[in-house]
């Protein structure tokens, strides 16, 4: 009988610790990652440009106490500079050279020669930069020479990585040029293409 009740038990007692669990730590299964989405942050505007710009314009002679307007009926133009992208702020400078052909009224001869140093501040807005422009500006026009100022802003496109288009306003003052008591005033508006590099 006790033979009988110990074969009875014996499996029972050894099957006990099947129940109980297993004592070995299970093994992790393996973490799927997922990768973070790129952001986008916009163009990167840094770098140097060269460029050619056409345009018109039109402005005005004051002196001996009357005004006399004139047309620029072409603006052709070469510039250069350099852009730093700090983020959303987009600043740098430039060197433009623009001949102005005046209407004949002003003189036989009286086309301009502007040369322009620069500053630009834009706001990246990805492919496209609108921007403040301001500087020194000389112009030389039938032997006289004069320096000033000038004022303007554009909007600057990014058709690709190298080619940009830019349409641009430029407000010009030149007081009492040539020592003659005369200021000039001229406004122009341009296209430009410039390459980036």
């Amino acid at each position: 009988m006790k033979t009988f009740i110990a074969a009875a038990t014996l499996p029972a007692l050894l099957a006990f610790p099947a129940f109980a669990g297993n004592l070995e730590t299970p093994l992790a299964d393996d973490v799927v990652t997922t990768p973070a989405p790129v952001v986008d942050l916009g163009r990167d505007w840094t770098g140097g440009y060269v460029g050619l710009s056409f345009g018109t314009g039109s402005g005005e002679i004051d002196g001996g106490g009357a005004t006399n307007d004139f047309d620029v009926e072409d603006n052709y133009g070469l510039y250069g500079g350099y852009l730093w992208d700090n983020g959303n702020l987009v600043y740098g400078g430039e060197l433009a050279y623009s001949s102005l052909g005046l209407n004949p009224d002003v003189g036989p001869d009286a086309d301009a020669d502007v040369w322009a140093l620069k500053g630009r501040l834009g706001y990246d807005a990805g492919n496209f930069l609108p921007y403040a422009t301001a500087g020194f500006a000389n112009i030389t026009s039938e032997g006289e020479s004069g320096d000033g100022y000038v004022l303007g802003a554009g909007l600057e496109y990014a058709a690709t990585d190298n080619i940009r288009v830019r349409g641009e306003y430029l407000n010009h003052q030149f007081d009492d040029f040539g020592d003659t008591g005369n200021d000039v005033k001229a406004d122009t508006f341009s296209l430009g293409l410039s390459y980036n590099f």
